[in-house]
């Protein structure tokens, strides 16, 4: 086995708010001599249809926020980046908070590993931004049992402790990587403050890292040959295919919402997925039986190619919940035309419109956080065909 190589410390966290006493600098030295070097990333791209078949494309991968800085963005699915030839959405790191910025709906804090510095946008909780720690006192409990309310009590004062953090803190942090204003930034999804008086959360997470590092992400992400092949060339026609006929058959039926399994249960489209088409070696074991494990993974491939394009949408993270056709959402048309009626009488933008960027945001605020600005151009185009709206200029819209 070679030995590994490391990189050399980078020191520019000095320059942060935080005081850096000497416990930091011994910290800092030990996770120096962790780091593994950047694996050279190779030129191509693993074809987006074949993601799924590397596990850490599903998983939050714990990097070090100097990789999650350099690592080369997708150029087939944007917010995607690749380690390695491995496709990563979404990452998990821990860091010492060096810088807070307060905005009317998140926190933005600047996270410190010993690697890097990175900004992370978390999302406020509405209830608890409107009640203090002095807002939750106890209540005398009238039963002998169990109390509910005192539970919830407890639950809403552990949330707000866990949510609030200063300079200094320690922070773990979940979420997918995006581009704001040139600047890379995690979106977060979770994130809460960790108590580690003695750094042992730290100093496991240093330990754990450099393993990761040589037994999977160090370890480039490849495809059998005949599945790269056979595998992908079937999938790339069958998939594509079975989304168009999926979106018909949404759009013919005026149907405004649904589950993947009952969209399994349609003979027309079920009859789309060739029973003869490469398999692999998990279809052909599951439990299940090989077709039906195919139309399922089919239908869930033909489900994202829609889902990038912005037809279909859902307002959580779970893929087992209900799946909403972005044409045929009446809410959504409406609270958009809303928007769009209410803010172009402003003066800002009475002449030119609104932007869709402007757009997006409020539908996040006012309908769902989950609509993406793939759904939001999809929609728009929609109503400008049936005159709903009307184009200004290049991503700018109005009404009459």
């Amino acid at each position: 086995m070679q030995p590994l190589k490391y990189r050399p410390w980078n020191l520019e966290f000095i320059d942060s708010p935080v005081r850096v006493d000497h416990l930091q600098i011994r910290l800092a030295n030990i996770w120096s001599e962790a780091l593994p070097v950047l694996a050279t990333e190779s030129e191509e791209e693993v074809p987006s249809l074949l993601w799924g078949l590397d596990p850490i494309f599903s998983a939050f991968a714990r990097l070090y926020i100097k990789d999650v800085q350099e690592m080369k963005e997708s150029k087939q699915v944007p917010g995607i980046f690749f380690y390695n030839r491995h496709p990563v959405r979404q990452v998990d790191i821990l860091g010492t908070v060096v810088l807070i910025k307060e905005r009317d709906a998140c926190y933005t804090y600047g996270v410190d590993d010993g690697t890097g510095v990175i900004s992370c946008t978390c999302w406020k909780n509405p209830l608890a931004q409107q009640r203090s720690l002095s807002d939750f006192r106890p209540h005398p409990s009238t039963s002998s049992g169990l109390d509910l309310a005192e539970q919830i009590r407890k639950l809403e004062v552990a949330v707000c402790q866990k949510t609030r953090l200063e300079i200094g803190d320690t922070i773990r942090v979940r979420g997918c990587i995006q581009i704001f204003r040139q600047q890379r930034e995690i979106k977060a999804s979770m994130y809460y403050k960790v108590d580690d008086p003695m750094c042992e959360v730290l100093i496991s997470r240093m330990l754990e890292l450099p393993h990761l590092y040589r037994d999977i992400y160090d370890q480039p992400f490849q495809l059998q040959e005949e599945a790269q092949s056979q595998g992908a060339a079937y999938m790339l026609g069958s998939i594509t295919e079975l989304s168009k006929k999926i979106r018909d058959f949404l759009l013919k039926n005026k149907i405004q919402s649904f589950y993947q399994q009952e969209l399994e249960t349609v003979e027309a489209l079920v009859s789309l997925v060739k029973e003869d088409g490469p398999r692999t070696a998990e279809q052909t074991d599951s439990k299940d039986g090989p077709c039906s494990k195919l139309i399922r993974d089919s239908f869930t491939e033909a489900i994202k190619v829609l889902q990038k394009k912005g037809v279909l949408f859902q307002k959580s993270k779970n893929p087992q919940d209900m799946y909403f056709v972005t044409e045929q959402d009446k809410e959504l048309h409406k609270v958009t035309l809303e928007v769009l009626r209410a803010d172009c009488k402003r003066p800002k933008y009475a002449e030119k419109g609104c932007h869709l960027n402007y757009i997006l945001n409020c539908i996040q605020q006012r309908y769902s956080p989950f609509v993406s600005k793939d759904v939001i151009h999809c929609l728009l185009d929609w109503m400008e065909t049936n005159s709903d709206v009307v184009t200004t200029m290049e991503g700018y819209y109005t009404v009459f």
